[in-house]
């Protein structure tokens, strides 16, 4: 449990405050103050000390400090956390801090709750091993998804007019035919002879058969 601000140093309001150290937390401490004092650069240092996040203290350096931020915690057992040289000696997991910042990234941001705030707030509800479920899940949903897009990368590829009446699911259920290559040859021949007779059938008609005239009187019948 953390039991002491021992030093508070080049950030935000704090320029050097080291009485934090003479004032003993309990399990139920409230601290309070006008706006501007440094309620908000609290939640800050112990949000990074939850997260690991050095730049949630780092951000907040004093603009007239020539020097970095430096803080030291007290925690029970005797303990000591400090953050210097941007980072923190030890990591502090178990902190939690829920303010309007959390409230904004978790629960609504303005007037809105998206759908990002239902899912944060989802993962929240969860725990720690909930968490690491979800994550899991996530992993499978992700896999599906590719899974899917492949399919519709392969399900475009067949053209429509191959495809017919049929659907990308009914095509690729067709049956295969062991002898597709003697069915497309006899395909082909057959389309072949359609071709041709219909070209034959677009020529011109025969002329009629007609015989020659004969002047049969004229004929030397009397040589014979």
């Amino acid at each position: 449990m953390l039991e002491r601000f021992q030093l508070l140093r080049n950030i935000g309001q704090y320029d050097s405050v080291n009485a934090g150290a003479q004032i003993p937390l309990s399990t139920l401490t409230l601290i309070y103050g006008e706006n501007g004092r440094g309620k908000t650069t609290l939640s800050s240092v112990l949000r990074s000390l939850g997260t690991g996040d050095a730049g949630l203290v780092l951000e907040r350096h004093c603009l007239s400090a020539a020097n970095p931020p430096h803080v030291v915690l007290g925690f029970a057992g005797g303990v000591t956390v400090q953050f210097q040289h941007g980072a923190w000696s030890a990591p502090m997991p178990r902190i939690a801090i829920f303010d309007d910042a959390f409230v904004a990234a978790n629960v609504c941001s303005g007037v809105e709750i998206g759908t990002g705030h239902r899912q944060n707030l989802h993962e929240l509800i969860l725990g720690a091993q909930g968490v690491a479920l979800n994550a899991a899940l996530q992993v499978h949903v992700a896999r599906i998804e590719e899974h899917n897009r492949a399919l519709t990368l392969k399900g475009n590829a067949i053209p429509a007019a191959a495809r017919g009446a049929l659907n990308v699911d009914n095509f690729c259920a067709l049956p295969a035919d062991p002898d597709i290559k003697a069915s497309i040859a006899t395909a082909e021949r057959n389309l072949a002879a359609a071709r041709s007779a219909d070209a034959i059938r677009q020529q011109a008609p025969f002329l009629p058969f007609t015989l020659p005239a004969f002047d049969v009187d004229a004929m030397p019948w009397g040589r014979f």
